[in-house]
């Protein structure tokens, strides 16, 4: 409950759904074949040939592992969630989703109000993951974790950014909510401004930013 109140407050909409998608076609795009000519390389086409069944052995059991953490965590079995996340960080950190378990991992301690290890969790995949999505899907996280721990310094910093990742409405709506937190309402409207013209049209979440907008903008115009 106190995860759905934040993320509605603050308005960032990126489903741990999304990210497990998002995951899902990187690795069936790059997973194998990014490491494939090394392996030859190293091992010569026999012993590529046992390595390959070992690592897709491997990616099969990292798989397994993550759906259980996802089931996990959309039952609300929170230590058994961590458990899972905590198995695919430590066996299976060199694939993708070493990622996403820290990902879990920060949501869960944001759940417990534990913002040192989401943050934490969250440093670790914008600093060393080797997704790029991923790194930005972090560094939009820790911007929202900040701006809870009421760093607005380091939250403002983490939103302003020209390399989004794709993320262009989330990053300019949580600047929006860092700006309104510093109490620079211009500059928030125009932030969420930015935020619902990057949106989609059908977006749900185009209600909540309107209203954010037309907040930052009354209370603006008023000063």
């Amino acid at each position: 409950m106190i995860m759905a109140e934040n993320d509605k407050l603050l308005g960032v909409h990126v489903a741990e759904d999304d990210d497990a998608q998002r995951l899902r076609v990187w690795w069936k795009k790059n997973g194998m074949g990014i490491v494939a000519g090394v392996a030859i390389g190293i091992l010569g086409v026999g012993g590529f040939k046992g390595w390959q069944a070992y690592t897709e052995n491997r990616a099969l059991s990292a798989s397994d592992v993550f759906q259980e953490m996802l089931a996990y965590d959309e039952s609300g079995a929170i230590e058994r969630a961590s458990n899972s996340a905590q198995i695919l960080i430590k066996d299976y950190r060199a694939t993708p989703y070493g990622d996403l378990a820290y990902l879990m991992i920060a949501k869960l301690a944001k759940q417990k109000g534990d913002l040192s290890n989401a943050m934490e969790a969250l440093t670790n995949v914008m600093t060393k993951s080797k997704d790029p999505a991923m790194g930005q899907l972090a560094r939009l996280r820790l911007s929202q974790v900040k701006l809870l721990a009421g760093d607005l310094e380091r939250a403002h910093e983490l939103a302003t950014t020209d390399d989004v990742g794709g993320f262009e409405s989330e990053f300019s709506e949580v600047l929006g909510d860092v700006l309104l937190a510093q109490h620079k309402y211009s500059d928030a409207a125009e932030a969420f401004d930015r935020a619902l013209q990057a949106l989609a049209p059908a977006s749900s979440s185009r209600a909540l930013l309107t209203s954010k907008r037309n907040y930052a903008r009354s209370v603006g115009n008023n000063q």
